[in-house]
């Protein structure tokens, strides 16, 4: 694991203090002391989304280390629910949630899991390839707690699912990274694990008609838990992962129909048993296949019809450039990640550039998730700037009205 230290150099982020808090009331204690001196905070989990959020380029003066905070705070298995603390990784929480009586899980699954704190998953709104099934954040959280810029501790929801009257506040605050709360826990909904789980692992010869077999499949009865289509610049195949869990019938018949679907479009593949195996390849769908401090991780969210033909376009960029990428779209919804590594700044600011430019043009929408300090301070608005100004512009000023936490991405 990274330090938080390690982390803001090589995001570039100067920063003048870092504390480890270990609860909420430290949490508190830390904001109100800042407030007074009226010290910009940052809210550090494993950094992998650092970029979401505009960063001043002075950088911050207060940066709370937020893996200090790493506890299952309650687990009702019974009920389906838990609370976590928000320092805790996804795959920590999953490892603890297999060993509880038969076995749940929480069904997220972001790039890179193992760094991914619950509550940077919470701020950043990240989710991964079991989002195609499952959903996202904003589907499993019930409440959240934490502190406010004046370092006051509020929460809203709670472990039931009925559990908000009036506006949810809840799903209102995922994604909003931590510009205008400091999230300390979370409750969620979990999931027994399934029955039975496999993958299919499935390669299409470029030219192959992999749109097509990904088309056919979406419109089939047939209900896989994930599907990942996954590459790097200069392969000659492009492969397509896809997660299936429950009844081991269930599993074994929608494995069959799903590699006979692929052989009618050109593409061949195999089927994997086990959910180790199918956790390993959907994992390894959508991480980085490199990683370095100068690599680049967009996220591109478009139309599904539209999300393989985007990141095609996007590979030809990237190619065109002599830039090294990969590229992972979860086929289901339209998201992709592409890693851009390259020893020039300038070229992968470039390649940025024209990424956002193509994106817009097929209705998509591209936000910075890591890179260069470079590219980060360059990027502009995260977000429609018409959304900013009229509806979380005006909100920000009511919960942050000194500009102690994170800017919006407007």
């Amino acid at each position: 694991m990274r330090s938080a230290e390690e982390i803001l150099k090589e995001a570039g982020i100067p920063a003048r203090r870092v504390e480890v808090p270990g609860s909420q009331e430290e949490v508190a204690s830390l904001v109100a002391l800042a407030r007074k001196d009226r010290m910009r905070i940052l809210p550090l989990g494993g950094g992998t989304s650092i970029g979401l959020a505009p960063v001043p380029e002075e950088g911050v003066d207060l940066v709370l280390d937020m893996r200090g905070l790493n506890t299952i705070r309650e687990l009702d298995p019974g009920n389906l629910n838990m609370v976590v603390d928000a320092g805790k990784t996804i795959e920590e929480i999953n490892r603890e949630l297999a060993q509880v009586g038969r076995g749940f899980m929480l069904p997220l699954d972001p790039p890179r899991c193992h760094e991914v704190t619950l509550g940077g998953c919470y701020a950043a709104n990240s989710s991964g390839p079991l989002r195609h099934l499952y959903g996202t954040m904003r589907d499993l959280a019930l409440g959240v707690k934490g502190v406010n810029s004046e370092g006051k501790e509020v929460g809203f929801g709670g472990v039931t699912v009925k559990n908000v009257s009036g506006y949810d506040l809840t799903k209102f605050l995922v994604g909003s990274a931590g510009s205008l709360a400091i999230v300390t826990s979370v409750a969620l909904r979990i999931l027994p694990i399934p029955d039975a789980s496999a993958m299919c692992e499935i390669s299409f010869q470029r030219g192959s008609d992999v749109q097509g077999f990904l088309r056919e499949l979406r419109g089939s009865v047939l209900l896989p838990s994930a599907l990942v289509a996954t590459w790097k610049t200069g392969d000659e195949a492009l492969k397509v992962v896809i997660g299936l869990e429950g009844h081991p019938k269930a599993v074994e018949r929608q494995g069959r129909e799903i590699l006979d679907m692929a052989k009618r479009h050109g593409g061949e593949g195999q089927k994997t048993e086990g959910r180790e195996a199918m956790e390993r390849g959907l994992r390894s769908s959508v991480d980085p296949k490199r990683l370095t401090s100068q690599t680049m991780g967009l996220k591109v969210g478009v139309a599904i019809a539209k999300g393989l033909e985007l990141m095609l376009s996007i590979e030809d960029l990237a190619a065109k450039g002599q830039v090294e990428a990969s590229f992972s779209l979860l086929a289901g919804n339209g998201i992709g990640f592409v890693y851009a590594t390259d020893s020039s700044t300038s070229v992968l600011e470039e390649m940025a550039k024209k990424v956002r430019e193509i994106a817009s043009e097929k209705g998509g929408h591209v936000v910075p998730l890591f890179g260069p300090r470079q590219i980060l301070l360059s990027w502009g608005p995260r977000m429609d700037a018409r959304l900013g100004r009229k509806t979380l512009k005006p909100i920000k000023q009511l919960w942050d009205p000194e500009g102690l936490l994170l800017p919006l991405g407007l």
